[in-house]
This record gives C-alpha cells, structure tokens and sequence, in this order.
C-alpha cells in the first residue's frame, strides 16, 4: 500500500508551532528560523488545502482542522522517538544516560561515583546536568536526580536527599559585623540569596526576625557559587548539610545562628516504568538510594 503523507519536515514544524502555539518557540526548540517554520507551515497547509492556524494579530489559534490534526501528528512524533531511543538503548545495553542537578552532582555525587564504576564495570555512564524537569517523552534519559517535591506527573519519583537550611558565612565576614547576637542583627547583614528570596524569607519567619527584610541582597542562582561567595566574605547564605558539611569541618565557614530550616523540597530519583525494566536503571537507581542511606548514617551522632 502507498501512502499518501505529507512532507515530514512541514508536519514537524506545524507539531511544534501548534504545541507551542507559536512560530517563533517552535524555531528555537527546532534550531531554524521563524520565516522557515512559517514557510513549512504553509506548505502543508497548500498540501491539505486547508488553513491549520488563525493568525492572530499577536498570537496563534489552532483552526478546527489544526486542532484534529495535531494530537495525531504528535502521538506518532512520540511514537517514533520513543521507538528510537528504544532500539538505541537496545544497540547499547550497558549505556546508562543520566540527567542530574549540578550542585548535587558537584557536592554529593562526583565523589561517590568510583564506588559505582567498580560495582558495574559493564555500564557506561553519560552525565548531562540541568536543574529542569524532564520530559521522557522527548528526551533521551534513562534516570534523573532533580530537586523539587516530587510531584511531577507521568514519572516515578523517589526521595533521595532531604534538604535543611541554616546561616553560614565566613569567620572573617563575621567579625566585620559587630554584635552579631541576635536573628534581627540580621538586619545589617547582606544576605546571599539562591535563586530568589523566599528561602531567607521562609527561615526569618521560623526564626521569628520580623524585622529583618528578606527582599534584599545579592542573588546567585547556583548553590556552589552562592557558597563559595559566603567562603569570600560576601555575605550570609543559606547552606545546607549536603552543601557546607566540610565548609564548617574544615573552619571555612560558621554558623551565626543555631536554627534550621526542614525543607518539603528535596533530590528525588525521577524515571518511569519502562526504564526501570532494564537492569541498568534499576541498578543505578539502588545503588544512589544506598549512598543515600550510609550518608545518613555516617552523619548520625555516635
């Protein structure tokens, strides 16, 4: 039988346009341009002689025949990449393609990993690092280690790493600030943000400093950079144990104050189903919960 399809290129471009409902985020998520996006969109819709959008003065609509055909187009997309990075996997079982948060790789599991490459000498490791969810639908990642409340949808996720906040800074930024004795000394500190302020925020009103205002001070959106800006006397930070356990060991950094902050965010070990049917995935998935676990005990009291 020979079938009649259109130009894959132009059903690509309009999946894209039509699940972004924009030309331009379809070019980027396509690395081309919008004119040629526009350009495969229009050809399809002379190949069907039909209009698949409305073009609105500033936005998109999916036109009646557009909204039948893009859930049809964008299942067999999904189809077909899921389809590939089966076989991939397939041609090579014993590669294990990971995505994990860039602190905690730095921090927690960059020095843990020569205890996995001797357990499974078989499984080759690729590393790739970003702190957003993922789309296993789209991306091809066996596992994943991101940090949040574990509430994403269509995965597994499993706890990995609790997360506590209190005040650190360096032993010479603290003798700059005279009397330092109470939370809302604070005040004339330089607080370290990380990401945004809700974190400060959220440990004030524990620590009840009302006076303190939390809507201040320097933001640097990477942890290892936010630490290592309290280690240069630039200010208090909010650490963590994962983060600034060896920090204070080593005197690097002190603590201020004594309270700490439980957070309901955390490092969870994110996959799916059909992932942890290979051995790979599961293996490496037992094997973090067991770093996890004699991380926990070893930093328990005697």
């Amino acid at each position: 039988m020979t079938r009649r399809l259109p130009p894959l290129n132009a059903l690509r471009a309009f999946e894209a346009a039509g699940r972004h409902l924009s030309f331009t985020k379809a070019a980027e998520e396509l690395t081309v341009t919008q004119a040629a996006i526009s350009h495969q969109v229009k050809a399809l819709e002379d190949h069907l002689d039909t209009d698949l959008f409305i073009r609105m003065p500033r936005h998109l609509e999916l036109s009646k025949a557009g909204k039948i055909l893009l859930p049809v187009v964008t299942k067999a997309f999904d189809r077909i990449g899921n389809s590939v990075a089966q076989l991939n996997r397939n041609l090579a079982s014993s590669a294990l393609t990971v995505r994990l948060a860039p602190s905690f790789t730095a921090k927690w599991l960059s020095p843990r990993l020569d205890d996995f490459r001797k357990q499974f000498p078989q499984v080759d490791l690729s590393l790739t690092l970003s702190n957003d969810p993922v789309d296993f639908r789209r991306q091809p990642i066996d596992l994943a280690v991101t940090y949040g409340k574990g509430n994403w949808r269509g995965v597994l996720a499993e706890r990995l790493l609790a997360i506590d906040f209190f005040p650190v800074c360096s032993p010479g930024y603290l003798r700059t600030v005279e009397n330092l004795a109470e939370v809302a000394d604070l005040e004339r500190c330089t607080l370290l943000h990380d990401t945004n302020r809700k974190s400060w925020a959220d440990w004030l009103a524990l620590a009840g400093a009302d006076t303190v205002n939390a809507d201040r001070g320097t933001i640097v959106d990477d942890t290892n950079v936010l630490i290592q800006a309290a280690i240069d006397g630039l200010g208090i930070a909010l650490g963590s144990s994962l983060f600034v356990a060896d920090h204070l060991a080593a005197g690097r950094l002190v603590r201020p104050f004594d309270t700490i902050m439980h957070s309901d965010y955390a490092y969870y070990i994110v996959t799916t189903k059909q992932h942890l049917k290979r051995p790979e995935v599961a293996d490496f998935k037992a094997w973090l919960l067991s770093q996890s676990t004699m991380a926990t005990l070893e930093s328990q009291p005697r």
